[in-house]
């Protein structure tokens, strides 16, 4: 049986936590600074976020890169970047991309890597055709270095952005959230939210991440409910559901004749055959074709 020993390390950008080894057993704490090696080859700064720990060896680890020491005063020097040497960057990119008339090109950010030798740069382009190959040359003769062009996705530069969500809180992707996951417009609809994009859309444009916080739990809550056009029977007669109260199990229905009732769950029955009939909506088999989801990243 073989063990490992790993740890947790976040870098500046984009704020994720990635796996290394320790083969060295350094004693890390949480919140130091390490240089790691990377799996694309060189090194970088990141911060420990989760101490040395003992685990079981998977597959995959075969993949993860180690750590390879503390980081000193020299190399924090080497991987910070100054206000005025971003601004330098930023402004060189954006006028080579008017020199060749490149639209919807947007720098993100960038960080220095091999001990200030390498500079890495996230942008993210509209563009499928965009080839950052000649913008990379000419900016490795601009700042005197090897330069590494990452197209990343609109999340991600919403990540970096940061601001104020609908909620009144700052934005889960620049706050906690560790990782992207799927996100579709059926989770939506479980929830009983209204469809307007203005309404379910973040500020990347993208499905709002929190549809997901909740969603087992309505998905759960709403087996015993009928579905919104279904035909029912109410205590005022045959009627039609138009709307959903998942969390106090109440259902609104339209009756034949115009009027609009809300009744609790236990008070409807499902519409059962052409002829007539009924049985309790918990027995509901009415199959659906599953949406298409939506892929934040």
């Amino acid at each position: 049986m073989n063990i490992l020993e790993v740890v947790r390390v976040r870098f500046a950008w984009p704020g994720k936590m990635y796996e290394f080894t320790n083969p060295n057993k350094l004693g890390l704490k949480r919140g130091d600074s390490v240089l790691v090696e990377t799996d694309r080859g060189g090194s970088l700064v990141g911060t420990v976020m989760i101490a040395p720990r003992i685990r079981l060896a998977r597959r995959e680890d075969r993949e993860l890169t180690p750590v390879v020491r503390l980081a000193s005063d020299q190399d924090m020097k080497f991987s910070s970047v100054t206000d005025e040497f971003r601004r330098d960057v930023k402004n060189f990119f954006e006028t080579r991309l008017k020199a060749r008339n490149l639209g919807g090109v947007k720098l993100v950010d960038l960080e220095k890597a091999d001990q200030g030798q390498r500079l890495i740069l996230y942008f993210n382009s509209e563009q499928k055709k965009f080839a950052p190959r000649d913008l990379a040359i000419e900016l490795g003769q601009r700042f005197n270095m090897r330069i590494d062009m990452r197209s990343v996705g609109v999340r991600d530069a919403a990540r970096l952005a940061g601001g104020i969500g609908r909620c009144g809180l700052s934005l889960c992707c620049s706050t906690w959230i560790p990782d992207f996951q799927q996100i579709s417009i059926r989770m939506a609809k479980d929830q009983g939210l209204s469809l307007d994009p203005e309404s379910i859309n973040g500020q990347c444009g993208r499905l709002l991440c929190c549809l997901g916080y909740e969603h087992a739990n309505y998905v759960e809550m709403g087996l015993g409910l009928p579905k919104i056009g279904k035909k029912v029977i109410t205590p005022i007669g045959d009627a039609r559901v138009v709307k959903l109260d998942i969390l106090q199990g109440k259902v609104t229905v339209r009756s034949e004749n115009g009027e609009y009732e809300t009744f609790s769950s236990s008070e409807v029955k499902r519409k059962f055959g052409p002829g007539g009939g009924a049985q309790p909506h918990e027995d509901e088999t009415d199959n659906e074709p599953p949406d298409a989801s939506e892929d934040n990243s």
